[in-house]
């Protein structure tokens, strides 16, 4: 299995050593409707639910790593692992309790670079992905294959922003080349986290 070495390593047990093997051929972008740091994010997924991501991102643009890339995490459903034994990669990113915030400029610049070795060291092509199978890079609200029917995971903001800046980022950086320049953001405050599930995760299975 691989782990990035721009993350923290923060393995998940017994997920890390007992899940299947996959083989990565998507990244799928994610929002955990709550501002956690990837410590906290690890610690939900360790305590609290038989879910989890590959990658736990914060607003500051923090990086934990939870789960080896050749093994199954369990945030987007069908893609987790399919019957040929391919599977997606997934990354939560810190955001407000609705998934209606923008990413950070942080947040930003870590998904380009981990994009960027994504596509080195697992061969995942640079487009976006065509259907749930199809390998390459997306969100997760994209098809309804990775959420059991459909999330508003990540809003409407996010996903502006993986079209216009995070998506060519990573193709731009990949080609040895700057990305195009980041919009303006509003800053955002994050808020305290409630004693509650993220909404995303309510009715996920694995």
């Amino acid at each position: 299995m691989a782990w990035y070495p721009g993350a923290v390593r923060m393995e998940l047990q017994p997920e890390s050593d007992n899940q299947q093997a996959i083989d990565p051929t998507q990244l799928l972008l994610h929002s955990i409707a709550a501002p956690w740091t990837p410590r906290r994010t690890y610690e939900f997924w360790r305590d609290s639910t038989n879910l989890e991501s590959h990658w736990g991102l914060g607003y500051d643009g923090s990086l934990a790593q939870y789960i080896g890339t050749q093994t199954r995490a369990d945030a987007c459903f069908r893609a987790n692992r399919r019957a040929d034994g391919t599977g997606a990669l997934s990354l939560e990113s810190a955001s407000n309790l609705d998934h209606s915030d923008p990413w950070t400029p942080a947040q930003i610049e870590t998904m380009i670079q981990l994009g960027v070795w994504v596509h080195r060291q697992h061969g995942i092509p640079l487009r976006i992905c065509r259907t749930w199978t199809d390998p390459g890079f997306g969100y997760h609200r994209m098809f309804p294959e990775w959420s059991d029917g459909g999330t508003d995971c990540p809003g409407d903001a996010r996903a502006r922003q993986f079209h216009e800046v995070v998506f060519p980022g990573i193709v731009a950086r990949a080609a040895g080349a700057q990305p195009p320049a980041q919009p303006p953001t509003v800053p955002t405050t994050p808020e305290p986290p409630r004693r509650r599930r993220p909404r995303a995760y309510r009715a996920i299975g694995a």
